[in-house]
């Protein structure tokens, strides 16, 4: 089961030209990963930050821009899980067009669970595990 939501793309979403940056979806692929946190598993990213001092930065990713977003667009952002690693876990993450359902972007990026204390790697957390698993 993939988790999804939406997100209109701002004004300050363009470059000059008028399409989104590059990195922005980028943004917007990470504004999905908090998004599942509280939706998935029970808690916001950031509390998951200050209570529990876990993140899941992203240490690789494959990414296909295939069709401009524009200022206006509604973008529905999806993701599934690839793989579940020992201390990672590789989400793909998908950019549609919400008006047509035209996919933009495609990511698969791999995030590894960090202590932010100890700034290492350290195995996933059952419950973050099983709600992985879950959309697999």
């Amino acid at each position: 089961m993939h988790f999804s939501f939406r997100i209109r793309v701002r004004f300050g979403d363009a470059d000059p030209a008028g399409l989104v940056y590059y990195p922005t979806i980028f943004h917007y692929f990470h504004i999905a990963m908090e998004e599942l946190f509280p939706a998935r598993c029970g808690i916001t990213y950031a509390r998951l930050m200050a209570d529990e001092r876990l993140g899941f930065p992203t240490v690789r990713t494959e990414t296909e821009f295939l069709i401009p977003l524009v200022y206006g667009d509604e973008v529905e952002v999806s993701m599934s899980v690839r793989q579940l690693g020992r201390t990672s876990v590789t989400f793909e993450y998908e950019a549609r067009r919400a008006e047509d359902g035209a996919v933009c972007a495609r990511s698969a990026q791999v995030h590894v669970c960090m202590n932010l204390d100890t700034r290492r790697a350290v195995p996933l957390p059952e419950r973050y595990r099983a709600a992985f698993t879950l959309m697999s």
